[in-house]
């Protein structure tokens, strides 16, 4: 997927794809390439995905999100698991949060910082 050509701040008022919401006084541009939506954070100088149900899809298909049915099995694994007994009764809570969309200038202290408000971060062993 190619990277939109964002639309400038001095060009907001003569570019037809960035449009002023009144109701939250933010400028929104759609690429014509996807039709995915952005907003322009004004603090950050820059182009921001809005969530809605075609990014949430692709965030959902690039980390491998799971669908469950009405008894709570994943569906890609209704075919049963190969644990039996009582370990297949308990179930492993995902902890791990994904991050997208941070500028490339930032600094793993400065995530850690941020994020430490939310809560303990763990390191991963593995990487």
């Amino acid at each position: 997927m190619a990277t939109p050509q964002f639309p400038r701040p001095d060009q907001f008022s003569t570019d037809k794809r960035v449009k002023l919401v009144s109701e939250t006084g933010c400028y929104t541009f759609v690429d014509p390439a996807d039709g995915m939506e952005y907003e322009f954070d004004q603090s950050k100088g820059a182009w921001f995905p809005m969530w809605n149900e075609t990014l949430v899809e692709q965030q959902q298909s690039a980390y491998g999100a799971t669908q469950l049915t009405s008894e709570g099995v994943d569906a890609a694994n209704q075919g049963g698991s190969r644990r039996k007994g009582k370990d297949s009764l308990r179930t492993r809570e995902n902890t791990s949060v994904y991050i997208s969309g941070l500028p490339s200038d930032t600094t793993e202290e400065e995530v850690g910082e941020y994020f430490s408000q939310c809560g303990t971060i763990m390191p991963d062993i593995l990487t």
